[in-house]
Parts: C-alpha cells; structure tokens; sequence
C-alpha cells in the first residue's frame, strides 16, 4: 500500500508543478507544470484533491473521477483586497481565512472543531445528525440555522445568512451540485468529495482542504499527522497476527443488501484491523447490492457481525427487521457490534462524524474487538455488543 500511495504521490506533484499563469491561460491539474504555483506533496493518501500554491495564494484542484485530468472544480484562495490574476477549469475565487461558514455535514464540523473553528459556522443542515453540544446549544440558541431540514437546502434562509463560505458534498462541482440562486448570489460554494476516498486515512486527510479556507494549513498538517501515526502504529499490531475472523456488515434494506466493495473505506478498515473481510476480493469501491440468499450462502457463517442499523440496540430489534437473521452464525454466538455507542435521541451515532476524521479510533475499537489481547486496556468509543 505505501508503494503505491507514494507512486500516487509521486503523480500528484508531477502533474501540479505549476507555471505562471497569463490573464488569458485557462490552467488545469492535468496541464500544468512548474514555476509559479508548487505542489503540496504532504497530500499522501486523498485522491480527490490536491493542493499547489505560490506566494500570495493557494490553489485547490477536485478530481471528479481521482484523475488530475477530471477537475471537477479549482479553488483559489488568496488573502487582502486583490484578486489573484489566474485563470482556471471551473474555478473559484475565495478571499481567506473565511469569517462565517454553512457546514452542511457532520464531518466537517468534526473537523472544524479539531482545529477550533467552531465559532465560524453559523448553519447547518440539520440538527437531527449532529451530536456535538457546542452545536446543538448553538441551533437552540438561534444562533446557527438549520438550513435543509429537507433533502433541498433553504435557499432563501442561506442567502439571508450570506456565509462567508458555503461547505457542502456531491460529485465536486458548484455549478451541478448547488442551486444556481446560491451560485448566482456569489456565496462562496465548496463542494467536497471525502466519502468518495477509499482509504481511511484518505477521508480524514481532507481535514486539509477545509483547514486551507481558515488559512488554517500548518495546524491541520499536525492534526493529521497525530492520526497516521496512531493509525500506522495500530495496524502494524495486526501485521503478525495469523487468525483472521470473518466479518459481514450492514443488513438488509429494503429489497437489497448493501454490502461495502472490496476496495471501500470499510474494507480497508478491516483489513487492517486484522479481519477477514468476505467481500475483500470485489473490486468495487462503492456498496455491492445482494439478496438475502446471496448473503447468507457467504456469510452465514461469519464470526462478527458489524454496523447493523441505526436503531438496533438488541438482538430482538435485529429480528424485528427479518427473523431469518437469527439463521447466521455471528448472531447464534453473540458476536453482532452496532457502531451506536454513543448516539443522540434520533438514533444518529457519533461513528459517522468523529470516527470518519479519527480512523485511528475507528481501527483501535475494531482491534479491540477481533483481538482484544492487542489492547486489553482499550474502551470502546463508537462499538457496542448487542445482546
């Protein structure tokens, strides 16, 4: 893996070795090589972004598809009153550090709390997600707004509120994933692209992206390093061990079973961890949908069984969904952890907002877990057994 993470590396600072830009040189990630702008090669494990920069700004390029020929959008930022005098694919022009933020997403605002920037949102999408106390105080306090309590976003609220930057996910491009009021009245939009990352690390590295707009760059460099070096030495307990458990997660939704492909951010998870993940060997990165048959001729047998639902805190809840899942192993023996420890009164777990900016704890509870004599002191933080 760090072969081919540093060949990627390797790649990412080819291709953004920037040459000055004429007023009239239209610029993208895949055309540019090296003199102005200079790649920012700490980018080692995100493969949806990438930093290059220069003395008076900070270009940041979105890959729609982890290729630099896809920017999908191009960020600079730049600080004082002049704009910089560069043209790029798709791009936008954002003065930094930003002074109010809409966060439309749980993760960021983890994020943004590691960095201390809390005080800058002033909406989000909708309370129901989020269990952070600086955040709830706030929306009952009135003093951040809850702007898509719907799948659509308040277009009249947001523009009212007028942030300094709008932070939102989709496929990375303002222009198709954000109303075009909200373009058309100049809101700085930044759409990211973080739970498209494959690698654990990857997701959490884009704490580096957002940290940019704060002009925030050398804190979140130290941030993400304390989390790799806790992820690296966590896996590197698991690289000897010679009994791997089988694991099935999720259940069934609907008419399919959504299972996470082998090249996921939760299968990587579990590799890691030193589990024997059943669907390791599919070359999907998004979920595989399967039938219940299916499922249970691969992993009826499985030893645990993880992330079942939302609501489902006993083994009654679990069979409440469908009986049959009373036929698998995992439930038979009692190994079925929910990652629901810690959730608020809507059922909305913390695991989907700190765990996916501290992988490192994710790894620890699921090592606990499949190998607890690896960590006989450790306390679970997003994991609890049902029973």
């Amino acid at each position: 893996m760090y072969l081919r993470l540093l060949f990627s590396c390797l790649i990412a600072v080819i291709v953004l070795v920037v040459p000055s830009c004429t007023p009239n040189e239209t610029v993208t990630a895949e055309n540019v090589s090296a003199k102005s702008l200079k790649a920012d090669s700490s980018i080692r494990y995100a493969q949806r972004f990438s930093i290059a920069e220069t003395d008076n700004c900070k270009v940041l390029f979105i890959f729609g598809k982890r290729d630099s020929k896809d920017t999908t959008a191009t960020f600079v930022l730049y600080k004082g009153d002049r704009q910089p005098d560069l043209q790029f694919k798709n791009s936008y022009y954002i003065n930094i550090p930003v002074k109010s933020i809409a966060c439309l997403s749980s993760v960021y605002a983890s994020m943004l709390d590691k960095m201390n920037l809390l005080d800058k949102v002033v909406a989000i999408e909708n309370a129901d997600y989020y269990n952070n106390t600086y955040i709830l105080d706030k929306v009952r306090s009135k003093q951040i707004v809850e702007i898509a309590k719907s799948p659509e976003i308040n277009i009249e609220k947001t523009l009212i509120l007028n942030p300094g930057l709008l932070l939102t996910f989709g496929m990375g491009n303002p222009k198709d994933d954000v109303h075009e009021k909200i373009l058309s009245s100049k809101i700085p939009v930044a759409v990211t692209l973080d739970h498209l990352e494959e690698h654990p690390l990857a997701r959490a590295e884009w704490i580096k992206f957002i940290a940019a707009f704060f002009d925030k760059s050398t804190l979140a460099d130290s941030l993400f390093l304390v989390t790799e070096t806790n992820y690296m030495k966590l896996k590197g307990m698991t690289d000897t061990v010679h009994s791997k458990p089988s694991v099935l997660t999720e259940i069934k939704y609907a008419d399919a079973w959504y299972v996470p492909g082998g090249k996921s951010f939760m299968a990587h998870l579990l590799k890691d961890a030193g589990a024997n993940y059943l669907w390791k060997d599919e070359n999907q990165t998004g979920s595989i949908p399967l039938n219940f048959e299916q499922v249970y001729k691969k992993a009826g047998g499985a030893d645990y069984w993880l992330n079942l639902f939302v609501n489902i805190n006993t083994k009654k809840d679990l069979l409440a969904f469908d009986e049959r899942y009373a036929l698998f192993n995992a439930f038979k023996t009692g190994q079925l952890y929910n990652n629901t420890l810690h959730a608020n009164d809507k059922g909305y777990s913390i695991y989907w907002a700190e765990g996916m900016t501290n992988p490192d704890e994710l790894l620890a509870d699921l090592i606990a877990i499949f190998h607890p004599q690896l960590l006989p002191q450790h306390q679970l933080k997003y994991y609890k057994k049902i029973n």
